[in-house]
């Protein structure tokens, strides 16, 4: 990697010719093919796949991505030459040289031959570092074809895929088998801090580290004795007091994998689980953890390339800029607002690092600009209105309602029998009998819906639009998890706004990550449609693939759009109660 330092000179003439050297450095970079790098089950490395047919990687944001590789294959040709003839030895030569061009796809194939049966991948390309296990189904592939000749396909699953398979254990710290009190896990914590200190527990449980637990499992300063030391999987450290992501409530049971229980929460706090790989030779992976971990761990972070807690752009327009807006919430508690920031301070010290390209979540710069002369080709934008003005959630009656209609039809009842007489005697109690053929009519019939109208979607969509729709849950009405199923159908049926295009990184903007690019997975990149004029609309980056054949990667595929709607604090504090009870529920506590 190319070090790029700051320019200390005063010649504006210099200057522009050291901007040029740099720009010319980093073209030369990226139009490089990325690195592919094979290991065998124990990480140990087996070679680099160097010529390589075909191949692509495609990432998504806290979801499971892929790699795929295409490597040709030749017969092998082991035995030793023995002739006299130049010209039969030249031929001997070349078919030797085919073999050990393709040693990589005899030795993946040849799952007997190995010591280990899993294979593993890097894949390094413009400061990224993406690693994967060979699918267990469909990992290695054999294909003969006389026209293309013989190859042998490897499919990966990236790195996300590891945190599927670590399970949220109720009691991490007891015995699965023997005992698990309580029964499902609880967690009051910052989003990411309770979702790493979640993933190092269960790490704990399945890879027998030492943990005191009476210390903070993320705090580094606790970590002796080798905590950690032969761990396939390590949180970064990031001590409770330093967090400020949104608290949440985290829930799980032995069935629940990290991820699946993780991935929703993170969404909803708009923080992105970073995985990496360690390799041998690499600086440390935090501060003060030195350099002694074993080839392939892999270590988690929990990182917010969004910057919506702190306002962030999702619009503007190139003459005037990109506008800063945060999230409100209207007085249905159903619907957002949003608010403009303006005359703030503008904070730029985080792009004045010499030879550091990033992008800021505050403030997102990158706009690609579509037209004859633009890095982009296959532009695809999608735009909709929304759907229905009216959503209806419920199905149970609001708490109480029921409850107090059988104790008043009991008591009636109850009333009524004492003061009827037949034949001179008294009738008795029929709060019973009336309970048992009236309440199956009546229950979950009051108060038992909340109907909405969405009276700032029908003034944008104008008198003609979709009259209702309904939430398909059932929950009981009034409560904090009919809000939130509600708030949940309202964002399933917002308005539309994703695009997807190809681009050629370096035009204008380089694609890269950990200092190497302007923008990555996750980041927040903005684009204009040559027929909407200088508007501007900004998205987070949810998917990006790259071909990975044997020259360099023509275009990136890159996918923007939100996966959900925005949410402000009352938001959150709705869905962290809804989030409490339904927990308490399954404790056995309410």
């Amino acid at each position: 990697m190319s070090v790029v330092v700051a320019y200390e000179g005063s010649d504006i003439d210099e200057f522009a010719q050291w901007a040029r050297e740099v720009r010319e450095t980093r073209i030369e970079r990226i139009s490089r093919p990325a690195r592919v790098m094979l290991y065998d089950g124990d990480w140990n490395f087996r070679g680099t796949a160097h010529g390589r047919r075909d191949g692509a990687m495609n990432l998504k944001e806290n979801e499971p991505g892929s790699i795929q590789i295409e490597l040709p294959i030749a017969e092998s040709k082991r035995s030793p030459y023995t002739g006299d003839d130049i010209d039969d030895f030249t031929l001997w030569a070349r078919e030797m040289e085919d073999h050990r061009s393709t040693f990589l796809a005899h030795w993946a194939l040849d799952k007997e031959g190995r010591d280990t049966s899993n294979i593993h991948i890097i894949v390094e390309k413009d400061g990224a570092r993406v690693g994967g296990r060979a699918d267990a189904k469909t990992g290695v592939t054999i294909r003969r074809s006389r026209k293309d000749g013989d190859s042998v396909r490897l499919e990966f699953l990236d790195d996300m895929q590891e945190l599927k398979h670590v399970h949220m254990a109720a009691a991490p710290f007891l015995p699965v088998s023997l005992i698990q009190q309580p029964k499902v896990q609880f967690l009051f914590a910052p989003a990411d801090w309770g979702g790493l200190a979640t993933l190092g527990m269960n790490v704990f449980r399945l890879q027998g580290t030492n943990f005191n637990m009476n210390l903070d499992i993320l705090d580094p300063s606790t970590w002796s004795g080798g905590l950690w030391a032969d761990a396939q999987i390590v949180p970064v450290p990031k001590p409770i007091g330093t967090s400020v992501a949104p608290t949440t409530i985290i829930t799980g049971t032995i069935k629940q994998s990290w991820l699946d229980v993780m991935a929703p929460i993170l969404e909803d706090a708009e923080l992105m689980v970073y995985p990496r790989r360690f390799l041998t030779g690499d600086p440390e992976p935090f501060p003060g953890a030195g350099t002694s971990w074993r080839n392939g761990t892999l270590f988690v972070d929990i990182i917010d390339k969004s910057g919506w807690r702190s306002g962030t752009s999702i619009g503007g327009n190139l003459a005037t800029g990109l506008s800063r807006t945060i999230a409100g919430v209207t007085s249905n508690y159903v619907e957002d607002s949003y608010d403009l920031l303006t005359g703030e301070p503008v904070d730029v010290s985080g792009y004045r690092i010499p030879g550091f390209l990033s992008t800021q979540p505050p403030r997102p710069y990158a706009v690609y600009r579509d037209g004859s002369l633009s890095g982009l080709t296959d532009l695809e934008m999608t735009r909709g209105a929304g759907g229905p003005c009216r959503i209806t959630a419920g199905g149970q009656s609001m708490p109480g309602v029921d409850e107090l209609l059988e104790a008043v039809i009991g008591y009636a009842g109850d009333v009524l029998g004492d003061n009827l007489n037949v034949s001179g005697y008294g009738v008795g109690s029929l709060g019973n009998i009336l309970n048992a053929f009236l309440m199956p009519i009546l229950q979950d019939s009051i108060l038992a819906y909340m109907s909405v109208p969405l009276l700032q979607r029908a003034a944008e969509q104008g008198w003609g639009h979709w009259l209702e729709t309904a939430a398909t849950g059932v929950t009981q009405a009034y409560t904090p998890a009919a809000i939130m199923d509600l708030r949940k159908r309202r964002r399933e049926t917002d308005p539309d706004m994703s695009f997807t295009f190809n681009v050629t990184s370096g035009a204008p903007w380089l694609i890269g990550d950990n200092g190497q690019g302007h923008w990555w997975l996750g980041d927040r990149v903005g684009a204009t449609v040559k027929y909407l004029g200088a508007r501007v609309f900004v998205c987070r980056c949810r998917e990006l693939s790259v071909p990975l054949g044997g020259g360099a990667p023509a275009v990136w595929t890159a996918k923007f759009g939100d996966k959900r709607a925005k949410q402000d604090a009352v938001d959150r504090l709705v869905n962290l109660v809804g989030t409490t009870m339904s927990a308490l529920q399954e404790i056995g506590l309410a």
